[in-house]
């Protein structure tokens, strides 16, 4: 059970609940709201990095979870969105690119969304461990 203890895998885990956030929202966006898909996959990547950065927080690196104040968590959040929307960048591109190669029909949406989710995974990670949550180091 040690393997459940190490941060990349519990990363991935609070990943995975981000994913369920980020396809559901899309999905609504899409299907429910007709939103065109770049707007609809901004929509979704707001609130799944938000999700995710509370799941992190809380799970990956819980020794931040019960030190600093609201203003503290703020610029936590802050600093935490600033480094998703630098891995937005390979996510976004990626997104766009197999959707250029592949179109929007179908489950091709779907599958530009998982790649640009997974394109984006390891950046995030990095950031995050080091520019964020960087206390948790002790």
């Amino acid at each position: 059970m040690a393997f459940f203890h190490h941060r990349m895998v519990k990363f991935a885990l609070v990943g995975g609940i981000g994913f369920i956030v980020d396809a559901s929202l899309f999905t609504l966006c899409v299907y429910g709201f007709s939103m065109p898909l770049l707007v609809a996959r901004s929509v979704a990547f707001f609130c799944a990095a938000s999700a995710t950065w509370l799941g992190n927080r809380c799970f990956t690196f819980q020794i931040l979870a019960s030190q600093g104040e609201a203003a503290g968590h703020l610029k936590q959040w802050m600093k935490f969105l600033g480094c998703a929307l630098i891995s937005a960048m390979p996510n976004f591109a990626v997104f766009q690119t197999v959707l250029f190669i592949f179109g929007d029909q179908g489950a091709f949406p779907f599958l530009a969304l998982v790649s640009g989710i997974g394109a984006g995974m390891v950046s995030n990670y990095l950031l995050s461990s080091r520019f964020v949550f960087t206390s948790s180091r002790a």
